[in-house]
């Protein structure tokens, strides 16, 4: 089968930029680049588009969140997603039809209250909603699970696979070429800057090298000398058989650490998470995850009990001590830059790719990512967001 936007032309042995990674971070960056003009570009990935965590992911969309620097970027990117579509001239299938972050208990209830609280500061809609129109907003879910929670309307969830194509053939009309089955093994620095990358297709020099590789990110790093503080987790996630519709907005419960949407074909799709992060690099799903994600899901939505699994998968993020991402360049390498440390990659790529573009092009980072520099994380700036449902350390979930 022909893979949406590859190259017919074989590797060059140099290009303006080079981008590892053929995840929706390192696609979206390529087609912005293009757009505005900077079209020498490859992007470079081992597998093929989407094989890591942007094909593995709840393709959820939010952008109600706690902190200056989260909102600030998931608003701009939620306000992409909405014309999306028709930006790549290609049906992303996006659904704004809403999501909903569930508290089970009257302490969850105050934060969720807070948090409304705090994105009206932000200029973030969504608004607090209590028991009862929680139930009126997903009717299907236990009542014992829904004492409240934060409903953004206008947000919702997309199809993984289609955002990948979209930006793929959207980036090869700009004439961007994505190289697959092509392996990093090197990043050549000299003099202080990067001079291009090496691979197993042979070497290639460019004064731009954007690492976009996901849960491989940390080790692209390495392969410049550049020490990212972050580690590789598992995700994992189950897709059932289609049943009749019930669950019109995308859902996420804080008391489960589970998050979860219905498809347009009557899918339900969704991941859970146990309190402390799955510290691996393998794609093997786990039993353990499975059983987790069955029986909570079930307690979530009763109506889910005896409907069929199709399949369980799992996912790697390369997540920052402060799970935020890590986007810009890298002060100690000229011309190094990173999209990484992304747990909430997909939801974020529409804005992180205009934005890093934008900053590429003209030499300066725009404000919406000068917080999530690695240098925060090297001083010990970590970003405060507390409006995340994942697993953080023991006996805590963010």
């Amino acid at each position: 089968m022909a893979i949406p936007g590859a190259a017919r032309t074989p590797l060059r042995r140099a290009y303006d930029v080079v981008i590892v990674g053929a995840g929706v971070q390192g696609l979206a960056l390529a087609y912005e680049l293009a757009k505005l003009g900077v079209r020498d570009v490859a992007v470079l990935d081992r597998g093929y588009p989407g094989g890591g965590g942007s094909g593995r992911n709840g393709e959820m969309i939010r952008s109600a969140f706690g902190s200056p620097e989260w909102s600030g970027l998931f608003d701009e990117s939620l306000r992409r997603w909405r014309t999306l579509s028709a930006e790549l001239d290609f049906n992303v299938l996006f659904s704004g039809s809403g999501y909903l972050v569930l508290a089970s208990t009257p302490e969850q209830v105050e934060r969720c209250r807070a948090d409304a609280v705090r994105q009206a500061e932000l200029g973030v809609r969504s608004e607090f909603v209590t028991a009862e129109e929680a139930r009126k907003i997903a009717p299907e879910v236990n009542p014992d699970l829904a004492l409240g929670g934060v409903y953004q309307e206008h947000a919702g969830f997309a199809h993984h696979d289609a955002v990948v194509w979209g930006y793929a053939r959207a980036a090869a009309r700009l004439g961007v070429e994505l190289h697959t089955g092509v392996t990093v093994t090197g990043v050549d620095v000299a003099g202080g800057a990067v001079r291009g990358v090496r691979t197993d297709k042979g070497d290639v020099s460019a004064p731009i090298v954007v690492n976009a590789a996901g849960g491989a990110a940390r080790r692209v790093a390495e392969m410049a000398g550049v020490a990212l503080p972050t580690r590789t987790c598992r995700l994992e996630m189950i897709v059932t058989e289609s049943v009749a519709p019930f669950l019109r907005p995308a859902l996420a419960t804080l008391e489960l650490l589970g998050y979860c949407h219905q498809t347009a074909r009557g899918e339900f799709v969704g991941g859970t998470e146990l309190p402390v992060p799955d510290v691996s690099d393998s794609l093997n799903g786990t039993y353990d995850l499975l059983l987790d994600m069955a029986a909570k899901f079930v307690r979530l939505l009763p109506r889910l009990a005896g409907v069929r699994l199709l399949r369980h998968w799992a996912g790697l993020v390369d997540q920052s001590e402060d799970l935020s991402p890590v986007i810009g360049p890298v002060p100690e390498v000229a011309g190094f830059h990173l999209t990484c440390g992304w747990v909430y990659g997909f939801m974020g790529a529409p804005a992180t790719g205009a934005l890093l573009a934008r900053g590429i092009h003209d030499g300066v980072m725009p404000e919406l990512i000068r917080p999530f520099s690695v240098t925060r994380l090297h001083e010990g700036r970590f970003i405060q967001e507390g409006a995340l449902v994942v697993a953080a350390e023991e006996g805590e979930a963010a």
